[in-house]
């Protein structure tokens, strides 16, 4: 009679088998598809508009004499909007407010920025060669608010957006040619910002043609830009960049 033979050799080898394929499938599971890349929402428009208006109180009157020194108080407000397109590339996002765009796709993005301030002003006038040029400056509180809109090309339930405000101290200062008692060339840069508390600002350069056909009026056209880049309102929303300039119209009125 036979003798049985034991299984226990081949049991093992094929429990040894089959932990070799299983260890040798993980090993070629797919890897996790890598998190999106959180990008910037970018707005750079070179072709709007920035209408303004200017209201300026001067209580012992305007000098425009050689020497003559100003004083008085400034309203100011203008508005500007700005539109771009952005190309977002395969696993990229843009996000505001909770809600986000995933690429790849081509997404329109809009911002419209709004600044007003209320400050001190002060004029210099020259003399000698240089008596038809004038040094303006202000200083105040400001105040500038973004509204934000990204739009997909594609129908989605919800749009990122938000609204951003900035509210400190407003800078401004630039230099006046007077090339009539009604016709000058003027600059300015305005700066507002919020010391020593944020490191955000806003930015507001201008250049006009100014025209004063009457003593409490003034036209002012030329070329203007708002730069404001917002910190943001938490980790998860797209920084936010937003440059507008071109062309502007402003009124300005002098009392």
């Amino acid at each position: 009679m036979m003798k049985k033979l034991s299984t226990f050799p081949i049991k093992a080898a094929a429990m040894i088998f089959i932990a070799a394929c299983g260890l040798g499938a993980c090993t070629h599971l797919p890897s996790p598809p890598p998190p999106p890349t959180l990008k910037p929402i970018e707005i750079k428009d070179a072709s709007t508009t920035i209408p303004s208006v200017r209201l300026s109180w001067y209580p012992q009157g305007f000098e425009t004499a050689p020497k003559s020194r100003n004083w008085g108080v400034e309203l100011e407000y203008a508005r500007g909007t700005g539109r771009s397109d952005q190309s977002l590339g395969s696993n990229e996002i843009v996000s505001q407010g909770g809600n986000s765009i995933r690429g790849p796709q081509e997404i329109h993005n809009h911002a419209e920025l709004r600044y007003g301030h209320l400050a001190l002003t002060g004029s210099q006038r020259f003399w000698g060669p240089v008596s038809s040029l004038e040094l303006e400056w202000a200083a105040g509180l400001g105040y500038t608010e973004l509204n934000l809109l990204s739009q997909s090309r594609v129908a989605v339930s919800a749009v990122p957006s938000a609204k951003y405000e900035l509210s400190g101290v407003t800078l401004g200062a630039g230099p006046r040619w007077n090339i009539t008692n009604e016709v000058a060339l003027e600059g300015r840069l305005q700066l507002l910002h919020f010391w020593p508390f944020s490191n955000e600002s806003f930015w507001y350069p201008e250049v006009a043609f100014r025209y004063r056909p009457a003593k409490n009026i003034a036209l002012r056209m030329g070329y203007s830009t708002m730069y404001y880049n917002p910190s943001k309102q938490n980790g998860e929303d797209s920084a936010a960049h937003v440059h507008i300039s071109g062309p502007f119209l402003g009124l300005s009125f002098i009392f």
